[in-house]
């Protein structure tokens, strides 16, 4: 159970980091290793500044777990999580109501 939407929105960041550090393993093991960073976008602005930021806040103690898992890659390069307006995120035909 989240506590915030935050802790929400990067819960799901970290599945997504998950995933494409998986699939860009599966391609070195497969010799067609990928030379740029996979971009992970996010329409929570908190959830993009604690990707990035290294400071640890009383808050975001309860997901230190995904904390230092998703800016371990983001460190190293193999990621970079990118904020995205809401209005242009296009998940949201599939999570949200559409209007008439």
């Amino acid at each position: 159970m989240s506590r915030s939407s935050a802790e929400a929105e990067y819960r799901a960041v970290a599945n997504a980091v998950a995933e494409t550090t998986w699939l860009r393993q599966l391609l070195l093991e497969l010799h067609t290793p990928l030379r740029r960073a996979t971009v992970v976008y996010c329409d929570n602005i908190s959830a993009v500044y604690m990707s990035s930021n290294p400071v640890q806040h009383q808050r975001t103690k309860h997901i230190e777990i995904d904390l230092h898992f998703v800016r371990e890659h983001v460190a190293i390069g193999d990621v970079r999580v990118l904020h995205v307006p809401t209005l242009s995120q296009y998940a949201n035909i599939f999570t949200k109501g559409l209007p008439a």
